[in-house]
């Protein structure tokens, strides 16, 4: 292998490393121009077609657990008799290179493994072991985010029948891992001793790390592989608090437990592990001072004979005095904690939005929350256990606070408002189409942005309205898309604001500009790829990689500097717009809203008896059934991205397609009439239009419909005649739509209301639709004459959501609000001889999306993991403190 030399649609440019597992080559991807890490498996692994397929199962399930703490592979495939996996290149250093420098401090050795736990935590609960834990598959980048490598190699290593005894001898304990074992010294009991490995194994292996970050030596090196084995199975640890008696007591407990050599003496659950560190690290001044170290203490009590008692009464003094100064001198420390979400408004992060915002002063949080299918704000503040919904804010969005926290600035019907934050009626300011998070200066100016049909850019508005003014122009000629996110600095004249590329989701092409009110100043300061504020006394937040940082920032020459400090990860994020849910007061408290957690896509009888599952929990957005019944296409997030891609399931096959592999938003995926191709949202252009690809045909996506607005498909009908898709545009909410899929190819409005009506689904006779409508105040299912005759028929009899027809007409479903999914009886098939709609099951703890078999016999539901969730909106008070202390 040479630079130069092309495997599929990578060219290798240079080599990366190479191990016991393969070759690994910097690439680039010659289909989306980006660079990848290209691993070459050994022709002994690679050519067992058994143990590759059984690899490549694993692969997938790894790289669909979306964790930004776990690497993203791309794909896996075979070239010329070359198998190969290629995967995202990380640019760090691994952890055998940060451990050869020596032990790592508390602070920053916990840091790193709070983030691997939470990884490992998060592959557990999906049922997946690594194996092979060791610092060499752990990359740490410079923002110092930590990506586990290899998931599954170990397994494509493991022999059928598991035996030790066919195991071809390890001779360098370093760096060649073992077939089956692991990796000599960093293997568990269990695995050292042939027997099977569970995530607990896992914890053995994690232990041995933080050992030797902690110590900066190996828990278990002997001088033959053999005697290293034996002190696996048989031997303890040389005790921490000898070795390294500045780290924390807690820590050292934490780390001896995952050192047990019994399994269930371990960690029962990954989680509390992950959790236990992510304590630890949030609060590392008080876990290091919670215990003094052990030779300290012994020094202490030899030096501390007083011969005079006036001594002793002097040093109490003394030390009474120390500590009361120290008391009030102490700096703050960083706090975390949740708030519930308002009452009534689901868990989705689809539902509880981009408002969630902190007032300047930092008393009181703005959230933006869909109840019973209508926008609200509810205004919730820190020192109280109840949020109030702000009187007059139905409809809102894209909610933002004056710079006094007096009044809240938001988005409704076409137009940009303002409101007391107590409440009251709402003031018009200026028409305003588009929807997203403006900017309040002391001055009274507030900056948004529009896209077309408006002129695209950055406009300015007086807060007691007028006529907008655009201060900035895209310029498509360069590449650009758009112009988002304006944050004014300190000064209220200067603003931050976010180029936008033209090609939605190209990594590397976002900038981050200076402009200001007073001139047509406008220069680029960075490449970034979130939304950002300022905050006192120095620092710009921003979001990378679904990961919240801080950066030391110099308002007065607008300039970054410094390394950027992790403050959170697991940040709800979405790359094509660039939105990161995160707000920052002026007064050290940052509210942010979590990443979306994982589903389960469950198979359940009419009874609710579950019948098996589809694929690895994932976060989901949007799957149907095939026509024909035997596939499955289900869009599934990227949690590093936030963006979708879109997968087939083939039951028969047992196999998964990703149709897709690039950082666009592609979701809402819809079957065509045949079943040959798959409709899909995309934003590849920006505001999201419908695309179009034919299975099993890469490259052969097209656009179906570009449009003003937000298109969405929704369902092709039975004789392929029409799609019916979902357009939200300003002035009014979600609407109907129906176009033709042959002739002139027209789109025209179906139902255009000022209510809300989405989720439509064509009758099997095509005669009818059925959507969902809160024309009454709740979402309730109706169907209409697809023609447009006007007759309309309401089939929910107490609120519905999700309409779904069987196949032969005869049933149409719902989800009620209890949870229940109803059955409509239709005799005739017609909805005007409906029957009083019947319980059928619920799925526990709630159904997010469903779909169902012809024959209405199976139901593959989507449902939340965790039972009991926590509250995505999480808060940290003086997170600047750390910072300001190292600096």
């Amino acid at each position: 292998m040479t630079p130069g030399t092309r495997i599929g649609p990578y060219e290798v440019l240079a080599p990366l490393g190479a191990g016991g597992m393969g070759e690994v080559w910097k690439a680039r991807d010659t289909r989306l121009g980006r660079e990848v890490a290209i691993k070459l498996l050994p022709e002994a692994l690679a050519s067992d077609r058994d143990r590759l397929s059984r690899f490549e199962q694993e692969a997938r399930s790894a790289s669909a657990l979306n964790h930004p703490n776990i690497i993203t592979i791309y794909e896996i495939g075979s070239i010329d008799s070359v198998s190969y996996i290629a995967m995202e290149l990380v640019q760090g250093r691994t952890l055998r290179d940060l451990i050869v420098e020596g032990p790592l401090p508390a602070r920053r050795l916990l840091a790193l493994a709070a983030q691997v736990a939470d990884a490992l935590a998060r592959a557990h609960e999906a049922g997946i072991v690594h194996r092979d834990l060791k610092p060499e598959n752990l990359m740490v980048t410079r923002d110092g985010l930590v990506k586990v490598l290899d998931f599954g190699l170990a397994k494509l290593a493991l022999p059928e029948s598991g035996e030790v005894s066919r195991l071809p001898t390890v001779a360098h304990a370093e760096t060649q891992p073992g077939v089956v074992l692991g990796t000599i010294g960093y293997m568990s009991p269990e695995q050292a001793s042939g027997k099977r490995a569970d995530f607990r194994s896992d914890q053995f292996s994690f232990g041995s790390i933080l050992y030797e970050m902690a110590t900066g030596k190996r828990a278990f090196s002997r001088g033959t592989t053999a005697e290293t084995l034996v002190a696996i199975i048989r031997e303890e640890a040389e005790p921490l608090g000898a070795l390294a008696p500045q780290v924390p007591a807690a820590l050292r407990w934490v780390i001896e437990r995952c050192l047990a050599k019994d399994p269930e003496e371990r960690y029962a659950s990954t989680r509390d592990l992950a959790r236990d560190l992510a304590h630890m690290r949030d609060h590392v001044s008080e876990v290091s001072s919670g215990q003094a170290p052990v030779m300290a203490r012994r020094r202490r009590r030899r030096l501390l004979i007083p011969p005079l008692v006036a001594s002793l009464l002097l040093a109490a003094a003394l030390g009474s005095f120390a500590a009361l100064r120290l008391r009030r001198e102490t700096p703050a420390r960083p706090l975390r904690f949740s708030i519930p979400i308002p009452p009534g408004a689901t868990y989705s992060p689809g539902e509880i939005s981009r408002g969630i915002t902190i007032s300047p002063d930092g008393t009181r949080l703005l959230v933006e929350a869909v109840i019973r299918g209508r926008r609200r704000l509810f205004v919730r503040p820190l020192d109280s256990e109840k949020a109030v919904e702000v009187e007059g804010s139905d409809g809102a969005s894209a909610a933002f606070w004056s710079p006094d926290s007096r009044f809240i600035a938001f988005f409704s019907d076409g137009k940009l408002k303002k409101i007391p934050a107590t409440g009251g009626p709402p003031e018009d300011i200026c028409e305003a189409r588009f929807d997203t998070l403006g900017s309040w200066s002391p001055n009274g100016t507030i900056l948004f942005p529009q896209i077309p049909p408006a002129p695209p850019g950055i406009y300015r508005v007086s807060d007691k309205g007028g006529e907008a003014v655009r201060l900035t122009t895209v310029d498509p000629s360069r590449g650009e898309g758009a112009h988002f996110w304006p944050h004014f600095l300190p000064d209220g004249r200067r603003f931050l604001y976010l180029m936008i590329p033209a090609r939605s989701g190209t990594r590397g092409a976002y900038e981050l500009r200076l402009g200001s009110l007073d001139s047509k100043e406008n220069r680029t300061l960075a490449r970034l790829e979130s939304r950002m504020e300022y905050a006192a006394p120095g620092y710009l937040l921003y979001v990378r990689d679904a990961a919240l940082f801080a950066q030391a920032f110099d308002e007065r020459t607008a300039r970054l500097h410094g390394e950027p400090h992790l403050l959170a990860g697991s940040i709800h994020y979405f790359l094509g717009p660039a939105n990161a849910a995160f707000s920052v007061s002026q007064t050290g408290v940052v509210a942010y809203q979590t990443a979306a957690l994982p589903s389960r896509l469950v198979w359940f009888d009419r009874e609710g008896k579950e019948m098996g599952t589809l694929g690895q929990p994932s976060v989901v957005s949007g799957f149907r059934i095939s026509p024909e019944g035997g596939r499955v296409a289900v869009a599934i997030e990227e949690r590093r991205t936030g963006t979708c891609d879109v997968w087939v399931f083939d039951s028969q096959r047992g196999a998964s397609t990703r149709l897709h592999s690039d950082s666009v938003d592609e979701n809402v995926p819809v079957w065509s009439h045949d079943g040959s191709k798959v409709l899909y949202r995309s934003d590849r252009k920006g505001p999201p239009d419908i695309y179009e690809i034919s299975v099993g045909v890469p490259g052969s996506e097209r656009p179906l419909l570009e449009q003003e607005g937000v298109q969405q498909p929704e369902d092709v009908s039975r004789d392929g005649r029409f799609l019916v898709y979902c357009n939200d545009v300003r002035p009014t909410a979600s609407d109907i739509w129906l176009l033709p899929l042959s002739g002139d190819r027209k789109p025209v409005p179906w139902l255009r209301t000022r209510f809300i009506e989405k989720t439509p689904r064509f009758s099997p006779d095509g005669r009818w639709i059925a959507y969902e409508s809160d024309e009454s105040g709740d979402p309730e299912i109706y169907a209409a004459l697809t023609d447009g005759g006007g007759e309309k028929r309401r089939l929910s009899s107490a609120g519905g959501r999700l309409p779904r027809w069987r196949r032969d007409g005869k049933e149409l479903y719902y989800v009620a609000p209890d949870g229940f999914v109803m059955a409509v009886p239709m005799a005739s098939g017609s909805p005007r001889e409906a029957g009083p709609p019947a319980r059928l099951f619920r799925a526990e703890p709630e159904i997010e999306d469903y779909d169902v078999t012809s024959d209405g016999s199976r139901f593959l539901v989507s449902t939340p993991l965790e039972k009991n969730r926590e509250s995505p909106i999480r808060v940290i008070v003086n997170w600047s403190a750390a910072m300001e202390k190292e600096k």
